[in-house]
């Protein structure tokens, strides 16, 4: 539940034009560091950070 919530979130800040960079982001909700974020997104979201924003 937690990590739904934490990727909600990456979601969120990722569709802000002025989204924190990735490592303050994953700071920010709890990721050991950016790459663990990138993973845990690409696991939920099917796609990395940079891709889904680019939509």
């Amino acid at each position: 539940m937690v990590l739904r919530y934490r990727i909600h979130e990456a979601l969120e800040a990722a569709q802000r034009p002025n989204a924190p960079d990735r490592s303050r982001l994953a700071a920010e909700l709890g990721h050991r560091d950016h790459a663990h974020l990138t993973r845990e997104f690409t696991r939920t979201v099917g796609v990395p950070p940079p891709a889904y924003a680019a939509h």
